[in-house]
């Protein structure tokens, strides 16, 4: 499966899975000069930024590795910028979904970073 065909379907279970959660799905795919943020959502007067990394297979460095200290400053700055635009007066959390495409295995780390 081509990357950007793997990122979108790992996206859209990410998606689905927050649905299942109880999450209300504010925004996906949202971008500014900054960067852009996978999925934006809010659960219990949190907005919560996602990250979403899709792998085709679980390996030995987990898929959140490659989401270093660069991407969590563009991540950071995207999201303030939608808080900005949205009037958001929410608590706001960062999130990253590991999607293992072909073992399908969801993993949901909360509070990934700050």
């Amino acid at each position: 499966m081509e990357n950007k065909l793997l990122g979108r379907y790992g996206e859209q279970i990410a998606v689905d899975f927050l649905r299942g959660k109880g999450y209300e799905i504010l925004d996906c795919g949202y971008s500014c000069p900054f960067g852009e943020i996978d999925i934006i959502a809010e659960k219990d007067r949190c907005v919560i930024f996602v990250e979403v990394k899709t792998r085709k297979h679980r390996k030995e460095i987990p898929a959140m590795a490659s989401v270093g200290p660069l991407k969590q400053r563009h991540i950071i700055n995207t999201a303030g910028v939608w808080v900005s635009e949205n009037d958001c007066r929410l608590q706001v959390r960062f999130d990253i979904i590991e999607v293992y495409a072909a073992d399908k295995v969801i993993r949901h780390i909360k509070n990934a970073f700050a």
